[in-house]
């Protein structure tokens, strides 16, 4: 009877060693399928954020996301100094920022051009399909990444926001635009990649941004660093839409602001409670 008993242990350890190994081995190919799939991520990321990071790291979609570590506008790290002190000269904010508000702007633009260049760097081996970036307090519906991965062939020529925020086309000040902005939507083709209109509305924020190629990184760049002062990156890519460089969305947002994170941030005060980020 013992040894039925240790036969039968032996038996059973067996199986179950085969059946992790296979779940191991299958573990193994799905990752591998999923970054012939999607596009390579780069999240921007402040170190004291892990909780912000944290949401990316348990995603089965993990082998694709890489973190990059965001520059601390208000204490920039020694990695960033010249690349911040470089930007603060030539940072171009509202007349009335303070202190605060323009270390924090130019925190975030030398973090956006830090990754982008860094991007910019593997034109041998960029991304076959493509690099997205956004910040930390964005989550991504994979979903719709996967619908969008099958049309973005037809759309090579031009940087492609996932997602972002509707603004009226001139300036902030004008109040009338926003009671249509739900008839502006309407117009959108959904789940689908659209034209931007920039006669209609600007879209603002680095909820998400999709480069297709290499070309579409160096067109970028080339515009932002021939200039003598720079504005937010956001803003920058905003005249890029007006001069029909940046050319298209995805619509509803394939990545969107997180709102109980994008309130701890330096501009979590312009977030109302009942705003759904996918409709940017």
């Amino acid at each position: 009877m013992k040894s039925f008993n240790q036969r039968h242990l032996r038996k059973k350890k067996t199986l179950q060693k085969k059946r992790s190994l296979q779940k191991h081995t299958q573990k193994k190919t799905n990752r591998r399928y999923l970054r012939k799939k999607y596009p390579k991520i780069f999240v921007i990321n402040l170190k004291k954020d892990k909780t912000k990071w944290n949401k990316y790291k348990e995603k089965e979609y993990k082998d694709n996301i890489d973190r990059y570590s965001a520059c601390y506008g208000l204490d920039p790290q020694s990695k960033y100094e010249s690349s911040y002190q470089r930007n603060e000269k030539n940072l171009q904010i509202m007349w009335n920022a303070d202190k605060k508000k323009k270390k924090c702007t130019t925190g975030i633009l030398t973090s956006h051009l830090g990754v982008i260049k860094l991007i910019h760097k593997t034109k041998k081996n960029f991304p076959k399909n493509g690099v997205l970036i956004l910040e930390d307090d964005a989550i991504i519906d994979f979903k719709k990444l996967q619908s969008f991965m099958k049309q973005v062939h037809k759309y090579q020529d031009s940087i492609i926001y996932l997602g972002g925020t509707l603004h009226p086309p001139d300036t902030f000040k004008n109040k009338e635009w926003y009671n249509h902005i739900d008839k502006l939507r309407k117009t959108f083709q959904k789940n689908k990649i659209n034209r931007i209109d920039s006669s209609k509305y600007r879209i603002l924020g680095g909820h998400g941004y999709y480069f297709p190629n290499w070309n579409t990184v160096d067109n970028l760049l080339n515009e932002i660093q021939k200039k003598q002062k720079i504005r937010a990156l956001d803003s920058e890519m905003v005249k890029l839409q007006k001069k029909n460089i940046i050319k298209y969305f995805y619509y509803p947002a394939i990545s969107y602001l997180l709102l109980e994170d994008a309130k701890k941030g330096v501009h979590g005060d312009n977030f109302g409670n009942l705003r759904d980020m996918k409709f940017y």
